[in-house]
């Protein structure tokens, strides 16, 4: 592994570990590095944390295109893709704690989330379509009420991890269960 990548390991560990006031200094004693060799690399803790979020987004990017690929007729692709989007979002859970604050912090974070968000809408849009064509959710629900379920969709997926550390505290397997089950429930007045 070259150094740029162990920087990018070594500071997504510690951000979950430590919160996003981690710097380059605390970053470098975790691999015993100088910080000048780190900054050879990233001249900003900004920098790192917008480069994690590039791969948070790719990550997404791609289980979104899978679930949109997949022909199968029932929710089995669904419930794939909630416990696969649970585990990306453990796995950048330091975002996820800390998303507005970043997005204030790192303007490009904000512009990138919007755009994501645009593409996503689409996305949602054409994966519940084919998911009414299939007859696995409803066909009688207005249009606006799948913009509102999108928009559930991305509160839930953006700040379930917040909710959680300030009320339930679960982790691991429990947390991705009772995430789970909260997006079942968003999706259960759907079904066909």
């Amino acid at each position: 592994m070259e150094t740029k990548e162990k920087i990018l390991t070594a500071a997504l560990k510690l951000y979950n570990q430590k919160g996003i006031n981690t710097t380059t200094r605390h970053i470098a004693a975790s691999m015993d590095i100088s910080v000048g060799n780190l900054h050879y690399h990233f001249k900003h803790t900004d920098d790192i944390i917008f480069i994690l979020y590039e791969r948070l987004a790719n990550e997404f990017d791609t289980l979104m295109a899978e679930l949109a690929a997949d022909g199968s007729q029932g929710m089995t692709p669904l419930y794939t893709f909630m416990q696969q989007s649970f585990d990306i979002g453990y796995k950048y859970r330091f975002f996820f704690l800390n998303f507005v604050e970043l997005s204030i912090r790192i303007p490009a974070i904000q512009k990138s989330y919007q755009q994501l968000t645009e593409r996503r809408v689409e996305e949602f849009g054409h994966i519940f379509q084919n998911l009414v064509n299939n007859g696995i959710f409803r066909n009688d629900i207005p249009q606006k009420v799948w913009s509102a379920l999108i928009k559930q969709i991305f509160i839930v997926g953006d700040f379930w991890l917040s909710n959680n550390a300030l009320t339930m505290r679960l982790k691991g397997k429990e947390a991705a269960a009772s995430f789970i089950q909260t997006m079942e429930a968003i999706f259960y007045p759907y079904l066909a």
